[in-house]
This record gives C-alpha cells, structure tokens and sequence, in this order.
C-alpha cells in the first residue's frame, strides 16, 4: 500500500492545465520531469522577468526589437502576480526562452544559407538540452542573463555598436564626402587637407588643435597663411594611426584606398557593426587549445593558444570569382617540396590558351600530363601535340608541375583535408604581399612567412624545427609530413573587430558578404536602433 502511494505521488501531475497543453516533444519532455509544475511563473515569476529583462535590450546585441512580444509577456507576468498565472503564459514564456537562447547562443540567420562561400554552422543547442539546462540551474536568473557569448571581444563589440548608433543618431564624422584626386603626401598643399584634419579629429585618430598653442604660433606669425592647406607631420601621423586600423599600408599618403576609407560613413560602419555581432554568434569557438586563425577579410593569419599570439603572417586569398570559403577544419600534415595538380578549371581556362601560344610551355613549367583514365595517348614529347584539337570541352589530361623554385605551391603546403581543397600554401609569386588588398588567389590561401608557420607546427615534434624543415627541403623530392599534433584551423570573415589595445579596427567587405547578413538580419526585423 505504502509503494503504491509513493509511486501515485511521483506520478502526480502539479498543474493539469499544462499537462493538457503539452502532447509530446522536447518541451513536454522538460515540463515531464518537474511534474509539470509552473518555472517561469512559479512564486515571484524570477525567471520570467528575467527573461522579459533579456528581451528587452534584445537590440543592445544587434538584434530584432520585440516590443509585440515584450508587450505580452508582461500581461502574462502580472496576472502571475496577481495569483492568476495560466498554462498559456508558462508555454509562452518557455517558447520565448527558446528563441531568445537560440538567438543570443548562435544568432538570428542560417549562414549557410546565405551563400555557398559561408560553410558556417552555429552550434544551437537542442530545445530540450536549453530547458532542462536552465530548469535545473541553481539561478535561473543568472543563467538566463549570461547566455551571450561570454567573451570580451563580444562585449567589446556591444559598446562599439552603442557608441556608432548614439554617433549616427547625432550626425555622423565631421566633412563627410572629400573630393578625389591626386595622392596627398607629407609636404603636399591641397585644398582637401583642412577637411581630411576635420575628419580624422572627429574620427578620434588626430588630437584637435589646443586654442593656447594656435595663439602663441599666431604671435609669432607663425603658421605663415596657406600652411593649414599643407600635409604635415602630425596629420601624416595621425593618418598612419587611421590607415593601420583599416588594414590599409601605413604609408602616411592619401590614395584612393585611403580616400575611400575616410569617406565611408558611420551608418556604413554602424551596418558592418551589426553584421559581425552576428558572426560573433555564429563563431564561438574554443580557443583554449593551439589552433589557427584566417581573417579573410584582412589577409592575415595567426597561430594562437588561448589569448596568446604565438604567429602571425600576411596571406593572399581567393579573388572575387574564386572566393575562398568560410569553414573551419583540422589540419593533421604538411608536404615539403609538394608536387601541384592543376585543378582542371585552371588547366583549360588558364594553360590551354598558353599551351596554344607556345607548345613548349609544360616543358618550360616543369609540367608532365597525366592521363584522366580516357586512354588518349600521350606523347613523351608535349611540344609536338596540336593543341588546337583541343578544348574545355576535350581535354584528356590532368597537369602535374613538379617540385621545384617555380611550383606554384612554392616549397610547402599546409593541409586540413576538406571538400573545398582548400589549403594554405608558399607561392613564388612575393611581391602581392606587399599590397594593402591581397585578394589574387584561385580560393587557396597563400601564407608569407611559410616557413615562420612550419616551425610552430613543426617545434612540438622536433628540438630544431628549422633543421628538420631545410634537410627535406634540401632533397627536392616531396615529402609529407604528419602533425603529430593536430591544429584546428578557421578560416573566418571579419570587417570589424576591436583588438588587444581597445582599437576599434575596420576592414572593406572584399567579397560582398557584409552586404548579404545585412539584407538578411533586416529581413528578420534588425534595425540600426537609432532613437528617435
């Protein structure tokens, strides 16, 4: 008899209202295992005014105002308190809660579905795993409040985005719009410069001029009339800080690139805030191990460990109808002296046509043809093939280069094997790193330092990296070798960021995909959260 009431007790439905509501799912599931008694509405409803609390600085992390929604839940939270709390409210608040984790954990968007080029995949917690999580939280309301990534680059963020929407709101930089032509620098007069001053000063990038010194220079006539039309040190200087915070060369001159940047506006940059709060979602990865990191968007790399930089290096990516993709991926090996299998696009697009022009080009490449499995003979000699008869259409072959100075891989490659074949690489071709844009590549990633990057890899393995590395290379034959250590690899994209010294950085949306999250979040209800 005693079993027999236990058992009945354990079994007892609290709140029969929502049993009744509830058929079956991750919810049902959640509210099973508390006897379906009320949580979000329970005694003083802490969690649901928590929740609604959460909600309502939803546009504080760049999200979709929901005033419609904050506006219901609060009816639902006073009758609560008013000893009238309904099964319907408790199911609301629960719905809310999914949305609001999911949307504060991995973002609003499926980036996937944005663009081929984003093989991106927030990791979004199952309903039932994000329910039973916070149910069976020792405080709710702090679990609730601390779902955002929990990282100082986001927070960081967060106060850059209120800083550019109070910044808009107000009017934006001061001398919006400077007139392009000819390149400006140190001891240059133009008519430009007293605008280009106003701008960075507003910008935050050059001090404003103190009163007291511009009179006791006045005294002395001096500056003499005409010189604020001048380029001078200090502007060089300040011109330097604001170039090298838009990932542009700090060459102190006014070119296009320049110009450009200084032009863009606060709305433009307060659109790019908005879209990498979002990345910030999607990309929360563990970044405790050793693991390496790919800016697409500023053509540099980084080996890390936790906060500290251990490598960086300059890299060459995808041009615009080649983009190199967003992903992440393990790599577990590097090829000394690699051999390059042209991939076939290149082969019949690009060395087809040269091939017509000059049948010796294989042969002067250090190229061989390897027949595709049709069986169509292959001459020993390349040279004497009619390469007219031939076509992107009728092609038999594939092209190998061979080791060597003039491999288009260069002396090594990086791989993290995936879908994309896509991998970092050397690259004979040196001068491209020098420039501020470096988007060239056919989708792989060309690394300056390759060497820099294979003695990190290599220095866990090995007491003297650079040895190990030159006695390979020093044989000419290619020569794979195994990370003993496997380093997590993410290529990314990001156009605004806020780095170790609290600079707020910006760079241009190469590839066009600032310009898609943005349509998106507008489409699921993001605004600039401009006050009116």
């Amino acid at each position: 008899m005693a079993q027999s009431e236990t058992a009945e007790a354990e079994s007892q439905v609290i709140w029969p209202e929502l049993d009744a509501l509830l058929e079956s799912g991750s919810i049902a599931q959640a509210y099973a295992a508390m006897d379906y008694a009320p949580f979000f509405l329970a005694g003083d409803a802490g969690p649901a005014r928590a929740l609604l609390g959460g909600i309502s600085q939803y546009e504080s992390h760049g999200l979709p105002g929901r005033s419609d929604l904050v506006e219901r839940l609060s009816a639902h939270i006073e009758g609560a308190l008013d000893g009238a709390a309904t099964a319907e409210g408790e199911l609301a608040f629960a719905d809310a809660y999914l949305e609001f984790a999911n949307a504060k954990i991995a973002g609003i968007l499926t980036p996937s579905r944005l663009s081929e080029n984003i093989h991106v995949f927030p990791n979004r917690p199952e309903a039932g795993e994000l329910l039973s999580g916070l149910m069976s939280s020792a405080d709710p309301v702090s679990h609730i409040m601390g779902l955002a990534p929990d990282r100082d680059d986001y927070r960081a963020m967060q106060t850059v985005l209120t800083e550019m929407q109070e910044l808009v709101a107000a009017g934006g930089w001061a001398e919006p719009g400077i007139a392009s032509g000819s390149s400006i620098e140190l001891g240059d007069s133009d008519a430009r410069v007293p605008q280009i001053r106003a701008r960075l000063i507003s910008m935050g990038d050059l001090e404003p001029p103190i009163v007291a010194q511009q009179a006791a220079s006045n005294a002395l006539d001096e500056p003499l009339p005409g010189d604020d039309l001048v380029m001078d040190e200090v502007l060089e200087a300040a011109l330097k800080a604001f170039q090298r915070r838009h990932g542009l060369n700090d060459d102190g001159v006014i070119g296009p690139r320049t110009l450009a940047a200084l032009n863009t506006t606060a709305e433009e940059r307060l659109r790019q805030i908005l879209v990498n709060l979002e990345r910030s979602r999607w990309t929360d990865w563990s970044t405790e191990e050793r693991h390496i990191y790919v800016n697409l968007a500023d053509f540099r790399m980084w080996v890390r460990e936790g906060d500290t930089e251990i490598f960086t290096t300059r890299v060459v990516v995808g041009q615009n109808r080649h983009q190199t993709v967003e992903f992440s991926d393990v790599m577990n090996h590097m090829v000394i002296n690699p051999t390059w299998t042209v991939p076939r696009s290149i082969a019949t697009e690009e060395i087809l046509p040269r091939l017509k022009a000059n049948p010796n080009y294989l042969n002067e490449n250090n190229m061989i043809l390897i027949d595709d499995g049709t069986g169509v003979f292959t001459p020993s000699d390349t040279s004497q093939i009619n390469w007219d008869l031939f076509s992107a259409n009728f092609f038999p072959w594939w092209i190998r280069q061979g080791p060597g100075p003039n491999n288009a891989l260069g002396h090594v490659k990086f791989m993290f094997p995936n879908q994309f074949a896509i991998y970092l690489h050397d690259t004979p071709s040196r001068s491209l790193f020098a420039r501020d844009a470096r988007a060239f590549s056919h989708g792989c990633v060309r690394v300056a330092d390759p060497q820099g990057l294979a003695r990190v890899l290599l220095a866990p393995q090995t007491e003297d990296p650079d040895a190990f590395f030159a006695a390979r290379r020093a044989t000419g034959r290619e020569t794979r070798v195994n990370l003993e250590q496997n380093v997590p690899v993410h290529l990314d994209y990001r156009t605004v960021w806020v780095d170790e010294a609290g600079q707020v950085q910006y760079r241009d949306d190469v590839y066009g995909r600032d310009r898609l999250v943005f349509n998106a979040l507008q489409a699921e209800g993001v605004t600039l959260g401009l006050q009116s």
